[in-house]
């Protein structure tokens, strides 16, 4: 089993960086608050390939023992899963302000935008993982003799009562939350389509494209976490005794990475202007800017005429 998912992992992980980086790259002069919270989940996504899914690929390759120092061992559990639950937060955020976005104020201060639905979320979803992680990871010790490996496992999962507060208020409670924000969004989306825009239309298919960028990537946020909150679960209460088995826990593991390694692929589908060519927008952006500019011409010329001729 750890061959397979050591194929699987390097042929899935390798492209995903590359699209990855290209997808970063094009939507970097992107300043929209519907796109920042996907842009940084791209980035932390790049980060946790680039550095979690290597030291993964040394476990599965030694047969899940770690041939490294164990101070490595614990910096690797921190960013490991601080950038998981990190992920599960931005996905969290970005479903509640899809809310915002399409049925919120239609304008927002340019500021207040920055700091409060930018900056504060993004802060908390890096930091509070982060310190969280770093002080149950300080307390890990491993006993390792000289040239001899280790099985690098959180000492925190041991201790019945933290793991249950961590399972549930970094995994469970960030995933009932998008559940229901994403299904309440959907609903409402309906709801709107069926009330208002019973004809196509440009605000109609901004509302369509939102949602199905959060549905897209709320989808494959539970099916990385899913099978990781249930081996959690099932090794504090054993209420499935067969998915205790170390294969089953390695697969959810591996699992994961579901969200950093195929979020480049969903953002392909989901921003279809990572392949726009740039001249052609600015192209379309200064047509679209002309005609603006001309039927605010003929309607000023329009009402100049009628003043002229209901003087004479």
């Amino acid at each position: 089993m750890n061959i397979i998912l050591f194929i699987v992992t390097i042929c899935v992980s390798i492209p995903s960086v590359l699209i990855n980086l290209f997808a970063i790259y094009r939507l970097h002069a992107n300043t929209k608050l519907s796109v920042f919270a996907f842009r940084t989940i791209l980035h932390v996504s790049l980060f946790t390939t680039c550095t979690c899914v290597p030291f993964f690929l040394i476990e599965l390759y030694f047969n899940s023992y770690f041939p490294l120092s164990p101070s490595i061992c614990k910096l690797w559990l921190i960013v490991d899963y601080a950038s998981i639950v990190c992920l599960g937060l931005l996905v969290c955020w970005a479903s509640i302000q899809r809310h915002i976005l399409i049925f919120g104020p239609v304008h927002i201060r340019k500021l207040q935008s920055t700091f409060k639905y930018k900056l504060i979320p993004s802060i908390l979803a890096l930091g509070l993982p982060l310190a969280w992680y770093s002080i149950l990871a300080s307390t890990c010790k491993y006993d390792r003799t000289l040239h001899e490996t280790f099985r690098c496992r959180p000492c925190f999962e041991n201790e019945k009562f933290i793991f249950l507060i961590d399972t549930i208020l970094s995994l469970i409670l960030p995933l009932l939350i998008t559940i229901v924000v994403t299904f309440f969004l959907l609903i409402r989306i309906i709801r709107l389509r069926l009330r208002i825009f019973r004809f196509p239309s440009k605000k109609w298919r901004r509302c369509k494209r939102l949602t199905r960028q959060m549905i897209l990537f709320s989808l494959i946020y539970l099916i990385g976490l899913v099978p990781y909150v249930l081996t959690n679960l099932n090794s504090l209460y054993n209420f499935w005794p067969s998915i205790n088995l170390p294969w089953c826990i390695q697969i959810a593991d591996a699992f994961t990475y579901v969200p950093c390694c195929f979020s480049s692929f969903l953002s392909i589908y989901a921003f279809p202007e990572i392949w726009t060519n740039r001249r052609n927008r600015r192209y379309r952006h200064h047509h679209h800017h002309l005609q603006k500019t001309n039927r605010i011409h003929r309607t000023k010329l329009a009402s100049t005429s009628t003043m002229l001729s209901t003087m004479t």
